[in-house]
């Protein structure tokens, strides 16, 4: 077996615990070069609204400006910082439609998404034409077999990639989604899940329909911030 990133060869020594537990086996996927170029965040030394890696734990300025736009901020978590390691990845999952690749975070982004016991897990969409020319949705590859409730749709079948919009484009969008059926979410603790976190536009716009809909609670997850 070859590493998914960088196709060096794996060497795995199974110890006699993987022999006998009546388990998968944990064969790794990726090499550990690869594995350590990616930065995990740490929660306690990050914002508490967005994930972003600082000094402090108090909200930075980013998520101040939200809680004025809004009166609430998003408390959302992202599991490792956009470096050029996790750009690459994303360059070749995402736009170049290398689906094999979501197996590399698939079981840690799992993980951290039941560690939140939501009562619904809402994936950000995409469009029509993004789903037909990319083939999938790269949140659902990352999520597995995970439990989701598609309730968030595209007002439009196709719009200008967020990859290609500048911060203050991307920060002036308008509200893309609607809600197919708002009493889903009513009353529940919601998930919404993405792949990155840049300017939180896309997030706070999915989470301000969410919150109107009168949910209990509403968290955030992304893989990359």
């Amino acid at each position: 077996m070859n590493c998914l990133l960088c196709n060096a060869p794996l060497n795995y020594r199974l110890s006699i615990l993987d022999l006998v537990r009546l388990a998968p086996l944990p064969f790794p996927i990726i090499c550990s070069k690869c594995a350590k170029s990616f930065t995990k965040i740490d929660p306690a030394a990050a914002c508490p609204g967005c994930s972003r890696p600082q000094s402090s734990n108090h909200l930075c300025p980013e998520c101040q400006r939200w809680t004025q736009q809004y009166g609430w901020h998003l408390h959302h978590t992202a599991l490792y910082t956009y470096n050029e390691a996790m750009k690459e990845f994303m360059r070749r999952y995402k736009f170049q439609g290398d689906y094999r690749l979501r197996q590399v975070f698939q079981g840690v982004f799992c993980r951290q998404v039941q560690s939140y016991h939501a009562d619904l897990i809402i994936p950000i969409p995409v469009t029509a034409t993004t789903m037909a020319t990319r083939g999938f949705n790269q949140v659902l590859g990352l999520l597995g077999q995970t439990t989701v409730t598609n309730v968030l749709n595209h007002r439009a079948q196709d719009k200008v990639a967020q990859s290609c919009k500048t911060r203050q484009q991307r920060l002036a969008t308008p509200q893309p989604f609607r809600l197919t059926d708002p009493t889903v979410v009513r009353d529940k603790k919601v998930l919404l899940v993405d792949d990155i976190y840049t300017t939180g536009r896309t997030l706070y716009h999915a989470a301000n329909l969410v919150k109107q809909a009168g949910c209990r609670e509403i968290l955030s997850l992304s893989l990359a911030r």
